[in-house]
């Protein structure tokens, strides 16, 4: 059986589906991914083979537009900016996974790639399956990933929560509906979807649904049925050949477990006045730090014997050395630390990121989160300071990394897809909700 992986976004949102990847190898299938050309050494290098997906979304992230999405609280204006700066690429997109699920016995989508790759199971008449690694599917226990979870319950939230879920699917189908249809038309001849035609499987919960994300960190929905699968964490095997610098090493063996420092591909509207805060309230909480890309042209600024800068350094490998992760609440980011069993200090930025950091907050592994429109010496010091030195988020890490750990999320997708498309079932069998 031949696999169709088609992944919309940066280095952290494609990370998941190269493990997946390595999932559906091992069990015996063929697997490609198709993404951005920007990933594909990426790919490749863990032994997948790669489709080229039109965009490279770091460099949208870092223009006007992006950097506006990235701090966009309004779920509203921030699904009209994602549109702006996607609108120039769905028709090349469309073109893109069509031609590469050409072959293919399934498409496994990620969110973002999902309205496109609609149309191209429809081309060549195969299933398809959204593999998200955000909640999308509607429920009365969250609202849509783009809002953050009331703190305080209140008549009628579940069904508030619910309306959320709705009214994200019709914005999505409203702002990219009429260039879809037009390039679907024009590239394949077929008829114009209709909001159902996209989303109604998922609405109602009658096709499987992966999600890639342990209940350990947001925990099943009661209103989830038992065709949507929370996983757990798809987790990647790194190639074994890599080895940290010597200088890596050496700041490592000369001190204390350091903290570790890194905002991921979010691109910062003032990286200079970041990454200063970020050192003074290292200094004054009294720990060195492993600060992560995106600062390189403050390397003079921020040198010192403290401070140790680095490129590309697996998260699987630094963080179980570190006393703490400060980071921008990317779910990988969040997983990799939760994994690790050690605390976090998050700073979202935007987009899903206060969803998650919220998530976090609720699961004890992180004092309360400092949005990024918030931040300053002082309270990142003192969130440094609680995180380091009250008990409960280090026991709480330990206590959740160790149940993720537990957990074979990859293993667990590919029993699912075996399931679905086992020849002698249509669907797959209903899973028992954990």
């Amino acid at each position: 059986m031949r696999i169709l992986i088609a992944a919309i976004g940066t280095h952290g949102d494609v990370h998941p589906y190269v493990a997946l990847a390595q999932g559906f190898q091992s069990a015996g299938y063929a697997v490609a991914i198709c993404t951005h050309v920007t990933h594909r050494q990426f790919v490749e290098t863990h032994g997948i083979p790669f489709a080229p997906l039109a965009g490279d979304v770091r460099a949208l992230l870092a223009s006007e537009n992006g950097r506006q999405l990235l701090t966009q609280r309004n779920p509203l204006v921030a699904v009209r900016q994602l549109h702006a700066l996607a609108a120039p690429l769905l028709k090349q997109v469309m073109v893109d996974i069509i031609e590469a699920a050409a072959g293919a016995d399934l498409i496994l989508a990620s969110t973002l790639a999902y309205p496109n790759a609609v149309t191209a199971s429809h081309v060549h008449r195969i299933p398809l399956m959204l593999a998200g690694l955000q909640p999308f599917t509607p429920t009365s226990a969250f609202p849509c990933v783009l809002l953050s979870p009331l703190r305080y319950p209140f008549p009628g939230r579940g069904t508030l929560y619910r309306f959320t879920h709705h009214a994200a699917y019709r914005l999505l189908q409203w702002t990219s509906a009429r260039l879809v249809n037009q390039y679907r038309q024009a590239l394949t001849g077929l008829p114009a979807l209709r909001y159902l035609d996209v989303f109604g499987d998922l609405i109602a919960q009658r096709t499987p649904v992966l999600y890639g994300f342990s209940e350990h960190l947001l925990p099943r929905p009661v209103d989830y049925g038992p065709f949507v699968h929370l996983t757990g964490f798809w987790f990647l095997k790194e190639q074994c050949d890599w080895e940290p610098s010597p200088a890596l090493v050496e700041f490592l063996r000369d001190g204390p477990p350091p903290v570790y420092a890194g905002f991921g591909s979010m691109s910062d509207r003032r990286p200079k006045e970041t990454a200063q805060i970020v050192v003074e309230a290292l200094r004054r909480s009294g720990q060195r730090g492993i600060l992560a890309t995106g600062w390189e042209g403050l390397r003079a600024e921020l040198s010192g014997p403290d401070i140790f800068l680095i490129d590309h350094v697996p998260h699987t490998w630094l963080f179980p050395r570190t006393a703490l992760a400060v980071h921008h609440a990317g779910v990988g980011t969040v997983a990799a630390a939760l994994q690790a069993g050690v605390p976090q200090v998050l700073i979202p930025f935007g987009v899903d990121q206060p969803f998650w950091a919220e998530m976090a907050h609720r699961r004890q592994v992180t004092p309360r989160p400092i949005p990024r429109n918030h931040l300053a010496v002082q309270r990142l010091a003192a969130a440094m300071m609680q995180a380091l030195h009250e008990p409960v988020f280090r026991r709480r890490s330990e206590q959740v990394g160790a149940a993720i750990r537990s957990e074979d999320g990859v293993g667990a997708a590919v029993d699912v897809v075996r399931r679905f498309m086992a020849p002698q079932t249509t669907a797959v069998q209903p899973s028992s909700p954990a």
